[in-house]
């Protein structure tokens, strides 16, 4: 299957990335014999990809070196959800955008991503929360 990213070498969306990940992505990449805080750093109770030199700690430059195994968001981009339009949209940033197209499939994926993805923040922050309250208790 002909993968326009991967023939024209474009690395776009691996720069200055914000991925965020779900905790299934985390247990994946661990799999492989990553160490969490090797790739993962949290923004606001989000878990995202690390950055390394201006890009996804997995981009060698070249190529990413966990493609097979990447993060859902990863396997889903160029199509990303618009918070101003509350809905899915193919990102305007990418070079490649014109090889993908919005399918229904692929925003059903989205949406269910970003309900797992918000469940799982949620769920951290409460606690985060509650070990904070418990911690001030003592």
């Amino acid at each position: 299957m002909y993968n326009c990213c991967l023939e024209t070498k474009c690395m776009q969306c691996c720069i200055q990335t914000n991925m965020i990940l779900s905790y299934r992505d985390i247990e994946s990449i661990e799999k492989m014999g990553y160490e969490k805080f090797f790739f993962v750093s949290e923004h606001n109770g989000w878990l995202q990809l690390k950055n390394v030199d201006g890009r996804c700690v997995f981009h060698n430059g070249t190529e990413c070196s966990i493609y097979p195994q990447r993060p859902k968001g990863c396997t889903l981009y160029p199509v990303v959800y618009d918070n101003d339009d509350k809905r899915a949209i193919l990102d305007d940033e990418c070079p490649q955008r014109h090889c993908f197209s919005l399918s229904k499939t692929k925003v059903i994926e989205l949406t269910a991503l970003i309900a797992l993805l918000e469940k799982e923040r949620t769920e951290r922050m409460k606690k985060n929360t509650c070990t904070t309250t418990q911690k001030t208790r003592k």
